[in-house]
């Protein structure tokens, strides 16, 4: 019998997917809802760095990533961890834009972990790194297109509440 091309022997491979498919859920639920209830934006300080749509659009890609996630061709979840990938590292470019702690990245910076062992699982390691430097190169671009800091008091705050905000 020939082996499948979709064959995957790590009995990691399909708990690391898991993890990530039902994270993904979670948060595209939030980002679909965020249009009405302003909770991602709210507990970012996020201040309209980011454009209003891109919360529902973003939403609703991670949903369809959490299913596409189970798909059994290589090739597709290869695709998938890339841009899980990228997605993550942009997340972790969008925390350092805003000027957040450091470790606010570590949420999304663990998808970036999580999709690279699973292309590892899947691909040669070299491939696997390659294709992470390719989604990191993105991810900068698309956080410098998309990601526009403003002040606090740019966003609509009295000046005493921006400086209330503000870490010196």
């Amino acid at each position: 019998m020939m082996a499948s091309a979709t064959a995957n022997n790590n009995p990691l491979d399909y708990p690391l997917r898991l993890c990530e498919s039902v994270a993904f859920i979670l948060h595209g639920i939030l980002g679909l809802c965020e249009p009405f209830t302003g909770c991602l934006r709210s507990a970012f300080q996020d201040n309209g760095a980011m454009p209003t749509w891109f919360w529902p659009l973003a939403g609703s890609i991670l949903i369809c990533v959490a299913i596409i996630n189970f798909r059994g061709n290589d090739v597709v979840i290869l695709m998938n961890q890339a841009y899980i990938a990228a997605f993550h590292m942009g997340g972790v470019l969008y925390h350092n834009s805003l000027g957040h702690h450091p470790a606010s990245g570590v949420g999304p910076g663990m998808f970036v972990f999580l999709a690279f062992a699973v292309a590892c699982m899947r691909a040669p390691i070299w491939m696997a790194f390659g294709g992470l430097m390719v989604c990191y190169v993105f991810a900068v671009g698309l956080a410098k297109v998309l990601v526009k800091p403003k002040a606090a008091s740019d966003a609509g705050r009295s000046d005493e509440s921006a400086r209330l905000l503000r870490v010196d």
